[in-house]
């Protein structure tokens, strides 16, 4: 009730006062018609869940692995992860080209989203095999085909797997939601690499190269399973336009949507954000001495992570996608600052730096939400403008950004390695764990807390001239709904009569046009169409 509210509320502002009232209600009802059901906000997040354990265990560790458990120099997987990552962005639009262009009976994101699930999985395990008697070259070789490999399938997947609440309801709040709910398990897919891992050190007795392996066949056993679920679950409702653009009109519509393309160039400067967790496992094995600590330790700020994805959906009612943005951005670098402070001040305990963590980490949680709902924003933005609905081409382009975000942080933070002279681990040694200078490990906690507390403040500056207020966005949702709702009516005319399902299942109708819903009539199919929840089979 209470987004029916606030919806009402401010759409009463966008009416003449003496219809203002009624007017207002019939829109909130219209906006505010519900399409999802539980089983979709579930299964959707486990597919997100499994995703992110794919990415997380890559993203996480594999610079880890390939310089202290093959014996790969840092800056040579520096330049790998930033040539593969620019090569593997560009491929992005490509991706929401073809999104954009497919029309089956699945929709145009489903298709790919369950395709690729098994071929991205058992190439993450490939990442992790241990070539440690391959030569130098051998080694660099097999970096580079696997990890372009894994960057192409993570892309079939990635891009419809990022578009599919863009089209799974018209409704922003149950899309809000959805963001919301799949980004939250997708945290928590986010540690189990991290849980996994911990676990296997602890058993393993600190054997890195064998418990990378496990982990990554885990994982990948496990993830396609739920990516398949949730893509044969959750239904595509919001229909395609007919336009189907070229690879370069899509990249013409970065420049020509300009709230999309600020928001593209804000996050990609959070890569400097990203160094916090990349850095985790350096500040526990060589500041502490002690990897096995690495869950203790990254626990804090995950928990705090997820409870503010939770909140986010509320604190963009409260205050504006670009307000929120700004505000968690600043809350993120000034307590990372005040950690780095602190920490030169003499408070090195393992516990108290951990324990800060969980307040510096809270609003990274609003800000992994906020930017996908910012998203589906700019496509209801063009939809009102052109008439034009581009979700391949907006979520691959979100995918690009994401994807070359993360080679410059590999990059930044390989050469942050070498800048503060790290000492690599010899591959040829078993266990070899070298001891670093002090000038080191302030580096490796520089890198932590007050190198990305200064640099993540520049990816404020785009934000600052981003214009899809509240109020703005709220008459263009209206718009939309009378659209739909004329172009319903429209198809509806032309094909004898109105159509009647619900959740992309067939509802039974009788021959003088009554519908039967839980084994009633209903007297017209009209009444089921305009209420606002349909119960088939006990499912709301």
């Amino acid at each position: 009730m209470e987004n029916t509210i606030d919806n009402t509320q401010e759409l009463s502002q966008l009416t003449p006062e003496g219809g203002a009232d009624n007017a207002a209600a019939e829109d909130s009802k219209l906006i505010n018609q519900k399409f999802l059901t539980k089983k979709d906000y579930i299964l959707f997040a486990l597919a997100r869940f499994a995703s992110s354990a794919v990415t997380g265990l890559v993203q996480g560790y594999l610079l880890f692995f390939y310089t202290a458990c093959v014996g790969i120099p840092a800056t040579d997987v520096g330049v790998m992860f930033l040539i593969t990552k620019i090569f593997d962005g560009l491929n992005d639009p490509v991706m929401g080209m073809i999104v954009d262009k497919t029309r089956t009976r699945w929709g145009k994101m489903r298709p790919y989203l369950v395709g690729g699930a098994i071929p991205w999985a058992i190439v993450t395990i490939l990442l992790f095999m241990p070539v440690t008697g391959f030569s130098s070259g051998g080694k660099i070789a097999w970096m580079y085909v696997t990890y372009i490999l894994y960057d192409i399938t993570g892309t079939i997947v990635g891009v419809p797997l990022d578009g599919i609440p863009a089209v799974a309801s018209p409704n922003m709040d149950e899309r809000s939601k959805m963001i919301s709910v799949s980004r939250i398990l997708g945290s928590i897919g986010e540690q189990s690499a991290l849980v996994l891992i911990s676990i296997g050190l602890l058993i393993s007795n600190d054997d890195y190269t064998n418990t990378y392996m496990a982990v990554a066949i885990v994982i990948g056993v496990l993830g396609p399973l739920f990516m398949v679920l949730g893509g044969v679950r959750v239904k595509e409702r919001c229909e395609p336009t007919e336009t189907t653009p070229s690879l370069l009109e899509g990249f013409k519509y970065l420049f020509k949507n300009k709230p999309f393309l600020l928001l593209i160039l804000s996050n990609l400067l959070t890569f400097f954000r990203n160094l916090v967790s990349a850095a985790i496992m350096y500040v526990v094995a060589y500041i502490y001495n002690d990897g096995s600590l690495q869950i203790a330790f990254a626990l804090p700020g995950a928990i705090a992570s997820m409870i503010g994805m939770m909140f986010a959906p509320k604190l963009k009612r409260m205050m504006d996608s670009k307000k929120l943005f700004i505000f968690a951005t600043i809350w993120h670098s000034a307590a990372l600052a005040l950690i780095f402070f602190i920490y030169l001040m003499g408070g090195t305990n393992f516990i108290l730096i951990a324990a800060l963590m969980f307040f510096a980490m809270l609003p990274v949680g609003v800000l992994n939400v906020v930017p996908h709902l910012m998203a589906t924003d700019t496509l209801d933005y063009w939809e009102d403008k052109t008439g034009e609905r581009l979700e391949g081409i907006t979520f691959s382009l979100m995918s690009l950004r994401s994807k070359v975000s993360s080679g410059f942080k590999d990059y930044f933070l390989s050469w942050l390695l070498a800048f503060f002279l790290f000492s690599q681990p010899l591959a040829f040694l078993n266990d070899h764990t070298p001891a670093q200078t002090e000038f080191t490990k302030m580096g490796i906690f520089m890198i932590f807390t007050i190198i990305p507390a200064i640099t993540n403040l520049v990816s404020i500056v785009p934000m600052l001239f981003y214009n899809l207020s509240g109020k703005k966005m709220a008459e263009i949702e209206v718009r939309l709904a009378h659209k739909r709702k004329a172009e319903y009516e429209k198809k509806s005319a032309a094909e004898g009569g109105i159509p009647a399902e619900a959740d992309g299942e067939s509802v039974p109708v009788t021959d003088d046009g009554k519908v039967v819903i839980d084994g009633e009539e209903v007297n017209e199919v009209k009444e089921a169409v305009a209420s606002e929840t349909v119960h088939i089979g006990g499912e709301e």
